[in-house]
Protein backbone atom coordinates (compact mmCIF):
# COMPACT_ATOMS: atom_id res chain seq x y z
CA UNK A 1 0.00 0.00 0.00
CA UNK A 2 1.58 3.33 -1.02
CA UNK A 3 1.81 6.12 1.51
CA UNK A 4 -0.86 8.68 0.67
CA UNK A 5 0.67 11.39 2.85
CA UNK A 6 3.30 13.69 1.34
CA UNK A 7 6.88 13.08 2.40
CA UNK A 8 7.85 15.62 5.10
CA UNK A 9 10.49 18.09 3.98
CA UNK A 10 11.31 20.18 7.07
CA UNK A 11 12.16 18.98 10.58
CA UNK A 12 9.00 20.47 12.07
CA UNK A 13 6.89 18.80 9.37
CA UNK A 14 8.61 15.49 10.15
CA UNK A 15 7.94 15.98 13.88
CA UNK A 16 4.23 16.44 13.23
CA UNK A 17 4.16 13.28 11.10
CA UNK A 18 5.73 11.30 13.93
CA UNK A 19 3.21 12.60 16.46
CA UNK A 20 0.38 11.78 14.08
CA UNK A 21 1.54 8.21 13.56
CA UNK A 22 1.92 7.66 17.31
CA UNK A 23 -1.78 8.40 17.81
CA UNK A 24 -2.69 5.26 15.81
CA UNK A 25 -0.76 2.92 18.13
CA UNK A 26 -2.42 0.73 20.80
CA UNK A 27 -3.19 2.31 24.15
CA UNK A 28 -0.45 0.33 25.90
CA UNK A 29 2.47 1.87 23.99
CA UNK A 30 0.95 5.16 22.79
CA UNK A 31 1.97 7.37 25.79
CA UNK A 32 5.57 6.15 25.91
CA UNK A 33 6.18 6.43 22.16
CA UNK A 34 4.64 9.92 22.09
CA UNK A 35 6.81 11.10 24.98
CA UNK A 36 9.93 9.67 23.32
CA UNK A 37 9.15 11.51 20.08
CA UNK A 38 8.77 14.76 21.98
CA UNK A 39 11.96 14.24 24.00
CA UNK A 40 14.04 13.35 20.97
CA UNK A 41 12.78 16.39 19.05
CA UNK A 42 13.68 18.72 21.92
CA UNK A 43 17.12 17.16 22.38
CA UNK A 44 18.03 17.20 18.68
CA UNK A 45 16.36 20.45 17.68
CA UNK A 46 19.53 22.54 17.81
CA UNK A 47 22.04 19.84 16.85
CA UNK A 48 24.58 20.74 14.21
CA UNK A 49 24.65 19.22 11.63
CA UNK A 50 21.00 18.05 11.72
CA UNK A 51 21.28 15.65 8.76
CA UNK A 52 21.93 12.39 10.72
CA UNK A 53 19.08 13.11 13.16
CA UNK A 54 16.66 13.89 10.34
CA UNK A 55 17.67 10.65 8.64
CA UNK A 56 17.04 8.70 11.83
CA UNK A 57 13.65 10.40 12.25
CA UNK A 58 12.65 9.40 8.71
CA UNK A 59 13.57 5.80 9.54
CA UNK A 60 11.46 5.96 12.72
CA UNK A 61 8.53 7.36 10.75
CA UNK A 62 8.68 4.47 8.28
CA UNK A 63 8.86 2.05 11.21
CA UNK A 64 5.75 3.53 12.85
CA UNK A 65 3.83 3.48 9.59
CA UNK A 66 4.74 -0.15 9.00
CA UNK A 67 3.53 -1.06 12.51
CA UNK A 68 0.26 0.81 12.02
CA UNK A 69 -0.38 -0.86 8.67
CA UNK A 70 -0.34 -4.28 10.35
CA UNK A 71 3.23 -5.53 10.81
CA UNK A 72 2.76 -7.41 14.07
CA UNK A 73 6.48 -7.91 14.73
CA UNK A 74 7.21 -4.19 14.65
CA UNK A 75 4.11 -3.41 16.69
CA UNK A 76 5.15 -5.94 19.31
CA UNK A 77 8.61 -4.37 19.46
CA UNK A 78 7.02 -0.98 20.17
CA UNK A 79 5.09 -2.58 23.04
CA UNK A 80 8.38 -4.03 24.32
CA UNK A 81 9.80 -0.51 24.36
CA UNK A 82 6.79 0.86 26.26
CA UNK A 83 6.75 -1.88 28.90
CA UNK A 84 10.48 -1.83 29.52
CA UNK A 85 11.37 -5.19 28.00
CA UNK A 86 13.94 -3.50 25.73
CA UNK A 87 15.27 0.00 25.20
CA UNK A 88 15.58 3.01 27.47
CA UNK A 89 12.65 2.26 29.77
CA UNK A 90 14.20 -1.11 30.58
CA UNK A 91 17.23 0.71 32.01
CA UNK A 92 14.96 3.17 33.85
CA UNK A 93 12.94 0.37 35.46
CA UNK A 94 16.07 -1.55 36.42
CA UNK A 95 17.63 1.47 38.14
CA UNK A 96 14.41 2.35 39.99
CA UNK A 97 13.10 -1.11 40.93
CA UNK A 98 16.40 -2.85 41.75
CA UNK A 99 18.07 -0.02 43.64
CA UNK A 100 19.46 -0.64 47.11
CA UNK A 101 17.32 1.11 49.75
CA UNK A 102 19.29 3.63 51.83
CA UNK A 103 20.42 2.48 55.31
CA UNK A 104 18.29 3.66 58.19
CA UNK A 105 21.01 3.78 60.87
CA UNK A 106 24.77 3.74 61.32
CA UNK A 107 24.95 -0.01 61.92
CA UNK A 108 23.30 -0.79 58.60
CA UNK A 109 25.59 1.65 56.83
CA UNK A 110 28.73 0.03 58.25
CA UNK A 111 27.40 -3.45 57.47
CA UNK A 112 26.65 -2.50 53.86
CA UNK A 113 30.14 -1.08 53.41
CA UNK A 114 31.68 -4.31 54.71
CA UNK A 115 29.45 -6.47 52.48
CA UNK A 116 30.31 -4.41 49.42
CA UNK A 117 34.01 -4.63 50.17
CA UNK A 118 34.43 -0.92 50.76
CA UNK A 119 36.00 -1.57 54.17
CA UNK A 120 38.09 -4.50 55.42
CA UNK A 121 36.63 -6.95 57.87
CA UNK A 122 37.39 -6.14 61.53
CA UNK A 123 40.12 -8.34 62.99
CA UNK A 124 41.72 -8.57 66.45
CA UNK A 125 45.09 -9.59 65.05
CA UNK A 126 47.50 -6.80 64.08
CA UNK A 127 48.00 -6.50 60.31
CA UNK A 128 51.20 -7.79 58.81
CA UNK A 129 53.35 -5.94 56.36
CA UNK A 130 52.39 -8.31 53.54
CA UNK A 131 48.68 -7.70 54.18
CA UNK A 132 48.84 -3.92 53.91
CA UNK A 133 47.91 -3.82 50.21
CA UNK A 134 45.18 -6.39 50.67
CA UNK A 135 43.54 -4.41 53.48
CA UNK A 136 43.27 -1.16 51.51
CA UNK A 137 39.57 -0.53 50.70
CA UNK A 138 38.72 0.35 47.14
CA UNK A 139 36.78 3.37 45.96
CA UNK A 140 33.02 3.72 45.59
CA UNK A 141 31.47 2.11 42.52
CA UNK A 142 28.04 1.68 40.93
CA UNK A 143 27.35 -1.76 42.47
CA UNK A 144 27.12 -0.20 45.91
CA UNK A 145 23.78 1.39 44.94
CA UNK A 146 22.18 -1.81 43.65
CA UNK A 147 20.46 -4.58 45.63
CA UNK A 148 22.42 -7.73 44.83
CA UNK A 149 19.85 -9.91 46.61
CA UNK A 150 17.04 -8.64 44.34
CA UNK A 151 19.15 -9.06 41.21
CA UNK A 152 20.13 -12.61 42.15
CA UNK A 153 16.56 -13.65 43.02
CA UNK A 154 15.19 -12.16 39.80
CA UNK A 155 17.94 -13.71 37.66
CA UNK A 156 17.37 -17.19 39.10
CA UNK A 157 13.64 -16.89 38.53
CA UNK A 158 14.18 -15.69 34.96
CA UNK A 159 16.36 -18.73 34.19
CA UNK A 160 13.52 -21.06 35.13
CA UNK A 161 10.82 -19.05 33.30
CA UNK A 162 12.48 -17.74 30.14
CA UNK A 163 11.50 -18.92 26.67
CA UNK A 164 13.23 -18.76 23.30
CA UNK A 165 11.13 -15.87 22.00
CA UNK A 166 12.00 -13.55 24.91
CA UNK A 167 14.00 -10.43 24.00
CA UNK A 168 16.54 -11.16 26.77
CA UNK A 169 18.06 -14.52 27.68
CA UNK A 170 19.61 -15.00 31.12
CA UNK A 171 22.71 -17.17 31.48
CA UNK A 172 22.72 -19.97 34.02
CA UNK A 173 26.08 -19.20 35.67
CA UNK A 174 25.06 -16.88 38.53
CA UNK A 175 27.16 -18.08 41.46
CA UNK A 176 30.03 -15.76 42.40
CA UNK A 177 31.85 -18.31 44.53
CA UNK A 178 34.38 -18.98 41.79
CA UNK A 179 35.31 -15.29 41.96
CA UNK A 180 35.53 -14.79 45.73
CA UNK A 181 37.38 -18.07 46.35
CA UNK A 182 39.37 -18.17 43.12
CA UNK A 183 43.14 -18.28 42.84
CA UNK A 184 45.62 -16.98 40.32
CA UNK A 185 48.16 -18.98 38.33
CA UNK A 186 50.45 -19.14 41.39
CA UNK A 187 47.75 -20.67 43.57
CA UNK A 188 47.29 -17.50 45.61
CA UNK A 189 43.85 -15.94 46.28
CA UNK A 190 42.81 -12.88 44.33
CA UNK A 191 43.48 -9.46 45.82
CA UNK A 192 40.35 -7.56 46.97
CA UNK A 193 40.72 -5.03 44.17
CA UNK A 194 40.75 -7.75 41.50
CA UNK A 195 37.84 -9.55 43.18
CA UNK A 196 35.82 -6.36 43.09
CA UNK A 197 36.56 -5.79 39.40
CA UNK A 198 35.50 -9.34 38.56
CA UNK A 199 32.30 -8.91 40.57
CA UNK A 200 31.51 -5.67 38.76
CA UNK A 201 31.96 -7.36 35.41
CA UNK A 202 29.84 -10.34 36.50
CA UNK A 203 26.87 -8.27 37.72
CA UNK A 204 27.09 -5.94 34.72
CA UNK A 205 26.62 -8.96 32.43
CA UNK A 206 23.69 -10.17 34.56
CA UNK A 207 22.00 -6.77 34.43
CA UNK A 208 22.48 -6.67 30.67
CA UNK A 209 20.38 -9.86 30.36
CA UNK A 210 17.79 -9.06 33.04
CA UNK A 211 14.12 -8.23 32.51
CA UNK A 212 13.32 -5.65 35.23
CA UNK A 213 10.11 -5.89 37.27
CA UNK A 214 7.17 -3.66 36.50
CA UNK A 215 5.46 -1.40 39.06
CA UNK A 216 2.55 -3.09 40.79
CA UNK A 217 -0.13 -0.86 39.29
CA UNK A 218 1.15 -1.27 35.73
CA UNK A 219 1.46 -5.04 36.16
CA UNK A 220 -2.12 -5.31 37.44
CA UNK A 221 -3.41 -3.18 34.55
CA UNK A 222 -1.62 -5.40 32.04
CA UNK A 223 -3.11 -8.47 33.74
CA UNK A 224 -6.62 -7.01 33.48
CA UNK A 225 -6.09 -6.38 29.75
CA UNK A 226 -5.00 -9.98 29.18
CA UNK A 227 -7.80 -11.48 31.25
CA UNK A 228 -10.47 -9.30 29.62
CA UNK A 229 -11.47 -7.46 32.80
CA UNK A 230 -11.25 -3.99 31.25
CA UNK A 231 -13.18 -2.19 28.57
CA UNK A 232 -12.97 -3.62 25.08
CA UNK A 233 -12.08 -0.18 23.71
CA UNK A 234 -8.57 -0.45 25.19
CA UNK A 235 -7.84 -3.39 22.87
CA UNK A 236 -8.98 -1.66 19.70
CA UNK A 237 -6.65 0.08 17.28
CA UNK A 238 -7.69 3.70 16.60
CA UNK A 239 -9.02 4.12 13.04
CA UNK A 240 -6.92 6.18 10.68
CA UNK A 241 -8.30 9.60 9.84
CA UNK A 242 -8.92 10.36 6.16
CA UNK A 243 -6.28 12.26 4.25
CA UNK A 244 -7.12 15.93 3.72
CA UNK A 245 -7.96 17.04 0.21
CA UNK A 246 -7.65 20.47 -1.34
CA UNK A 247 -10.68 22.58 -2.18
CA UNK A 248 -10.08 22.24 -5.92
CA UNK A 249 -10.28 18.46 -5.56
CA UNK A 250 -6.68 17.74 -6.47
CA UNK A 251 -4.59 15.47 -4.26
CA UNK A 252 -2.07 16.79 -1.78
CA UNK A 253 0.54 14.33 -2.91
CA UNK A 254 3.84 15.75 -4.02
CA UNK A 255 4.14 16.29 -7.78
CA UNK A 256 5.44 13.30 -9.62
CA UNK A 257 9.10 13.51 -10.46
CA UNK A 258 10.38 12.98 -13.95
CA UNK A 259 11.70 9.55 -14.75
CA UNK A 260 15.46 9.41 -14.24
CA UNK A 261 16.75 6.99 -16.85
CA UNK A 262 20.37 7.38 -15.63
CA UNK A 263 19.61 5.34 -12.50
CA UNK A 264 18.56 2.38 -14.63
CA UNK A 265 21.74 2.69 -16.65
CA UNK A 266 24.13 2.94 -13.69
CA UNK A 267 22.54 0.64 -11.08
CA UNK A 268 21.40 -2.99 -11.26
CA UNK A 269 17.69 -3.74 -11.32
CA UNK A 270 17.79 -5.44 -7.92
CA UNK A 271 18.98 -2.22 -6.30
CA UNK A 272 16.25 -0.14 -7.93
CA UNK A 273 13.49 -2.62 -7.10
CA UNK A 274 14.62 -3.30 -3.54
CA UNK A 275 12.09 -0.82 -2.15
CA UNK A 276 9.19 -2.63 -3.80
CA UNK A 277 10.14 -6.03 -2.36
CA UNK A 278 7.54 -7.78 -0.24
CA UNK A 279 9.50 -7.21 2.98
CA UNK A 280 10.09 -3.53 2.25
CA UNK A 281 6.70 -2.44 0.93
CA UNK A 282 5.35 -1.34 4.30
CA UNK A 283 8.51 0.69 4.97
CA UNK A 284 8.88 2.41 1.60
CA UNK A 285 5.27 2.48 0.38
CA UNK A 286 6.36 1.60 -3.15
CA UNK A 287 4.25 -0.48 -5.48
CA UNK A 288 5.28 -2.76 -8.27
CA UNK A 289 5.38 -1.06 -11.63
CA UNK A 290 4.33 -4.35 -13.19
CA UNK A 291 0.86 -5.51 -12.02
CA UNK A 292 2.29 -9.05 -11.95
CA UNK A 293 4.83 -7.91 -9.37
CA UNK A 294 6.13 -9.53 -6.19
CA UNK A 295 2.75 -9.70 -4.45
CA UNK A 296 1.34 -8.59 -1.12
CA UNK A 297 3.66 -7.42 1.70
CA UNK A 298 5.05 -10.01 4.10
CA UNK A 299 4.13 -9.96 7.79
CA UNK A 300 0.93 -7.91 7.47
CA UNK A 301 -2.13 -8.92 9.45
CA UNK A 302 -5.49 -7.48 10.35
CA UNK A 303 -4.87 -6.33 13.92
CA UNK A 304 -8.06 -7.32 15.72
CA UNK A 305 -8.71 -6.85 19.46
CA UNK A 306 -8.10 -10.57 19.92
CA UNK A 307 -4.68 -10.28 18.27
CA UNK A 308 -3.80 -7.33 20.51
CA UNK A 309 -4.88 -9.29 23.60
CA UNK A 310 -2.66 -12.22 22.61
CA UNK A 311 0.26 -9.85 22.14
CA UNK A 312 -0.36 -8.38 25.59
CA UNK A 313 -0.42 -11.91 26.98
CA UNK A 314 3.06 -12.61 25.63
CA UNK A 315 4.32 -9.36 27.16
CA UNK A 316 2.65 -10.12 30.49
CA UNK A 317 4.31 -13.56 30.59
CA UNK A 318 7.76 -11.91 30.52
CA UNK A 319 6.92 -9.19 33.06
CA UNK A 320 7.73 -9.95 36.73
CA UNK A 321 6.89 -8.29 40.03
CA UNK A 322 8.88 -8.68 43.24
CA UNK A 323 7.77 -8.78 46.86
CA UNK A 324 9.82 -9.22 50.02
CA UNK A 325 8.73 -11.75 52.62
CA UNK A 326 8.54 -10.17 56.05
CA UNK A 327 9.41 -13.44 57.82
CA UNK A 328 12.53 -14.73 56.10
CA UNK A 329 13.56 -11.42 54.44
CA UNK A 330 13.76 -13.10 51.01
CA UNK A 331 12.48 -11.84 47.69
CA UNK A 332 9.74 -13.70 45.81
CA UNK A 333 9.24 -13.21 42.08
CA UNK A 334 5.89 -13.62 40.30
CA UNK A 335 5.55 -13.74 36.53
CA UNK A 336 2.47 -13.07 34.46
CA UNK A 337 0.60 -15.78 32.64
CA UNK A 338 -2.93 -17.06 32.98
CA UNK A 339 -3.62 -20.72 33.65
CA UNK A 340 -4.73 -22.69 30.64
CA UNK A 341 -8.15 -24.15 31.33
CA UNK A 342 -9.66 -27.03 29.40
CA UNK A 343 -12.91 -26.00 27.77
CA UNK A 344 -16.07 -27.83 28.80
CA UNK A 345 -17.27 -30.40 26.24
CA UNK A 346 -20.48 -29.80 24.36
CA UNK A 347 -23.55 -32.03 24.54
CA UNK A 348 -22.54 -33.69 21.31
CA UNK A 349 -19.05 -34.47 22.62
CA UNK A 350 -20.42 -35.94 25.85
CA UNK A 351 -21.93 -38.83 23.89
CA UNK A 352 -18.41 -40.10 23.26
CA UNK A 353 -17.75 -40.44 27.02
CA UNK A 354 -20.90 -42.35 27.96
CA UNK A 355 -20.18 -45.33 30.18
CA UNK A 356 -16.85 -43.93 31.42
CA UNK A 357 -16.15 -42.38 34.82
CA UNK A 358 -14.29 -39.11 35.37
CA UNK A 359 -11.01 -40.96 35.97
CA UNK A 360 -11.31 -43.00 32.73
CA UNK A 361 -12.67 -46.29 34.10
CA UNK A 362 -15.41 -48.20 32.28
CA UNK A 363 -18.69 -48.55 34.13
CA UNK A 364 -19.94 -52.09 34.62
CA UNK A 365 -23.65 -52.67 34.13
CA UNK A 366 -25.20 -55.08 36.60
CA UNK A 367 -27.03 -58.00 34.97
CA UNK A 368 -30.65 -58.38 36.00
Amino acid sequence: MPLQIPTPQSALHLYRHLLRESTYLPALCRPWITSRVQERFRDCRHKDPPAPYVKQAHSSLRYLRSANVGNIKRLEHLCYLATGRVGKRRRILASSQLRQPPPTNTAELEQSRVENGLEPLPSNNPPRATDTAAQVPHKHDWLENWSVDMILALARSQVSQQARDWPQSMRRMLDTKYITTGTNCFGRPYRPKLVRKKLLKHWANVLNQLLPPLPRGEWDHLASLVQGETSADELKIPPRRPVAQSIQGSSLDSPSEQWDWSQHALKPARALERGSARKQKTLTGKEDQDPRGHGNPIGIRVISPREVQRMYGRIWAMSPIMQKDSKNEKWSVSWGGSERKISAPSTRDLLFFQGVTDDGKILRHESK
